[in-house]
């Protein structure tokens, strides 16, 4: 093995080392918060916290990819890699794209169907109010912290699933909007609110991966 291949394996292990570290902290997060929103949006009639919590729930799976491309890209340079297996981080940032696209297309099916029947919509109790706002913060905090560890890496995979986490705190404030609305007595903002949700996490997805990693991708195999 060449010196420069050499530093290349030190370049890409310390990067899975960190993205594992900052995907592992974003499953412990997800799993707590997408069960406790599931739950409080069911006994609490809102669609949109349940929404939500899907969402959440999404980034568990977005994480799955990220832990598995990582384990891939840990892999040392061999005979028909010369700068190690990073592009496989590039890939999940394609299937993280897909995932979001159609947790999102899933949303705005739901949302659509209660929409158009507005007299089955039940009121939602305030406990949804609290939980999303709860959300909303421990999302952006999430974001920020995962967005801080994939601009010091200049990993395009880290950044995919930063900016799926502040779609995550996005959708949080909405659905919040969308509860007071329907505690105010508009039912039909707690549905609505799932709508934009769903088409927050449809427009985020479209956007991924960013241009940088389908550059890699197609790059020359090196």
């Amino acid at each position: 093995m060449t010196q420069h291949n050499f530093e290349n394996d030190n370049k890409y292990h310390e990067r899975s080392v960190q993205a594992r570290k900052s995907t592992l902290v974003s499953v412990v997060v997800n799993i707590f918060l997408s069960a406790l929103q599931v739950v409080v949006g069911i006994f609490s009639g809102s669609q949109g916290l349940i929404a939500d919590g899907m969402h959440s729930f999404s980034d568990l799976v977005a994480d799955g990819v990220v832990l598995m491309a990582n384990k891939k890209s840990r892999r040392p340079s061999d005979h028909d890699h010369h700068y190690g297996h990073w592009r496989y981080e590039n890939g999940a940032s394609l299937i993280i794209g897909a995932i979001l696209l159609l947790v999102g297309g899933g949303m705005l099916w739901s949302a659509a169907g209660h929409l158009a029947q507005p007299q089955t919509i039940p009121p939602v109790h305030s406990a949804a109010l609290w939980m999303a706002l709860v959300a909303l913060a421990v999302k952006e905090g999430l974001f920020r912290y995962m967005l801080a560890a994939a601009r010091r890496l200049n990993s395009s995979l880290l950044i995919a699933n930063a900016w799926h986490a502040r779609s995550d705190a996005a959708s949080s404030l909405v659905v919040a909007l969308g509860i007071i609305g329907n505690l105010a007595g508009f039912a039909w903002f707690d549905p609505l609110a799932a709508l934009a949700v769903g088409l927050l996490i449809c427009a985020h997805g479209l956007s991924f991966p960013p241009p940088s990693a389908l550059h890699d991708l197609m790059g020359p195999c090196g």
